[in-house]
């Protein structure tokens, strides 16, 4: 019976869809004016009027309906299939936070070379349960005087994964009672399997934590890509930090140093490395392990001397493409801050939050550079039925990395009443509206036209552009012929 259900539901939905109909939500008492008022009030100050686009969306009251509605269906599931799970949907809501989330808002606004694009989402009653995992109060960026100035991508997101944890509990509670709770946390007291020596429960305990991404490209110096004869890219390099975990690399080099010294010539491919500011492995490129080429790729994309380690003093646990880069990131430097090009694209945005994201024109030049490439080597021009393919790569590259692209950059703050994600863009949210709207005609459209010519391909038809052009030429109008419109 359930397998019924869920066919119909993915034949019949879409279909609802596309004629303009849609399921209507669970009956509700009358909204409030009053409150609807305020809630507008609240998320039109958030974003801005008067620009190219502007949203609000009121969802106040409708997840904890759909979750009766849920419930009540699945009562009179069990009347008619008794093996029906009895879950508690409305509890189960409750535990996410989702419905605290009463409305949302949404705006574009030109700017001089772009759009400044805003996203708030409106919880007046704080938020709860996942909505607290995308970090606490704000702060300042830590990453500004990290990243060296000229960094090309960077990422800074606080994470609140003991949440997480803690809604897992609560989930398992409510669906079994205190035994449920009782069993995960049995679960997350197991040893992990080596060389791990400590549990997932010591993990979880520092997991309201902090990653950070910092890539620096040099697109002045090309290098060969792995297994990928012909493309090039910038040498890359970059570093993972994560707060509060440096002790799993103390932990790791404790356990794997002996296993090393009696390894010997059979070693693995690394090295403990202990001083006064890092514990922790670093890549030996004079291991055996590696062949001559191999040592020769590593060397090229500067990766030789990798390291995973804990950095003392900031107790981070960094994961870098070189040693001599992940010190850079604690030493005196002119920091992102400080980059030029990087105020420019960030002008206007909060100056701290929960997250920040920064690309730079360099980092989208690269990618459309490494793109066309791929382009290029993976549709011959020499190949008719390939020209075709060849064009629509390019289409797709020029519509999503245009030449001479602009950095971008996005800031997410919390408050006492939501959330707020800012951001200094090419695009302004008409750009998601739209490619929402027309994705899926896109692909049919895309795969119709594959399947017509893997037909003619199959059946090897050659003499099909002459039809055409025969069709064509007897439809087409001769420059001094008269056309009649009849029936218009």
């Amino acid at each position: 019976m359930m397998k019924i259900l869920t066919v119909l539901s993915a034949l019949l939905l879409p279909l609802l869809g596309t004629i303009g109909a849609a399921p209507a939500l669970p009956y509700q008492a009358p909204s409030d004016p009053a409150g609807e008022e305020a809630r507008f009030a609240a998320v039109s100050g958030q974003v801005d009027l008067g620009g190219v686009v502007f949203g609000y969306l009121s969802v106040d009251g409708d997840l904890t309906a759909i979750g009766g509605y849920a419930n009540s269906f699945m009562e009179e599931m069990r009347k008619v299939q008794p093996d029906v799970p009895p879950v508690n949907v409305p509890a189960l809501l409750e535990i996410t936070g989702l419905d605290a989330i009463s409305a949302a808002g949404f705006s574009s606004v030109a700017t001089g070379d772009g759009f400044r694009n805003k996203t708030y989402i409106h919880t007046p009653k704080g938020r709860r349960g996942l909505l607290r995992i995308m970090g606490g109060d704000s702060k300042p960026f830590e990453v500004l005087t990290l990243a060296p100035a000229g960094s090309d991508l960077v990422i800074e997101q606080d994470l609140n994964l003991k949440t997480l944890y803690q809604s897992l509990l609560d989930a398992a509670e409510v669906q079994m009672g205190e035994q449920g709770k009782a069993m995960v946390q049995m679960q997350v007291r197991q040893p992990l399997p080596p060389p791990f020596a400590f549990t997932l429960e010591k993990v979880l305990a520092d997991l309201d934590t902090q990653v950070t991404v910092i890539i620096d490209a040099d697109p002045t110096k090309m290098v060969n890509l792995p297994d990928a004869k012909g493309m090039k890219i910038p040498q890359l390099s970059g570093a993972v930090l994560i707060d509060g975990l440096g002790w799993i690399a103390d932990e790791l080099a404790k356990v794997l140093e002996p296993m090393l010294a009696q390894a010997g010539n059979r070693a693995p491919p690394f090295k403990i490395v202990r001083n006064a500011n890092w514990v922790g492995m670093q890549l030996a490129i004079e291991s055996k392990n590696f062949s001559a080429n191999d040592r020769k790729e590593i060397s090229e994309l500067g990766w030789d001397t990798a390291i995973l380690a804990h950095h003392r003093p900031s107790g981070k646990l960094v994961l870098a493409s070189g040693k001599e880069f992940a010190a850079k990131l604690f030493s005196p430097k002119s920091g992102l801050d400080q980059d030029p090009v990087f105020q420019k694209t960030m002008k206007g945005l909060p100056v701290e939050g929960t997250s920040l994201t920064y690309a730079s024109p360099v980092f989208f030049a690269s990618l459309r550079a490494f793109f066309e490439k791929m382009n290029d080597l993976g549709n011959p021009k020499e190949k008719s039925h390939k020209q075709d393919d060849y064009l629509l790569g390019s289409t797709f590259i020029n519509l999503l990395l245009p030449e001479n692209a602009r950095g971008e950059g996005r800031v997410t703050t919390n408050t006492k009443d939501g959330m707020l994600t800012v951001s200094n863009s090419a695009h302004s949210h008409k750009t998601s509206l739209i490619t929402g709207v027309a994705s899926p005609v896109v692909m049919m459209v895309g795969a119709l036209y594959f399947q017509t010519n893997m037909v003619m391909e199959a059946m090897d038809f050659p003499e099909a552009e002459e039809i055409i052009e025969e069709v064509e030429q007897e439809n087409r109008l001769r420059p001094n012929q008269d056309f009649e419109k009849i029936g218009d």
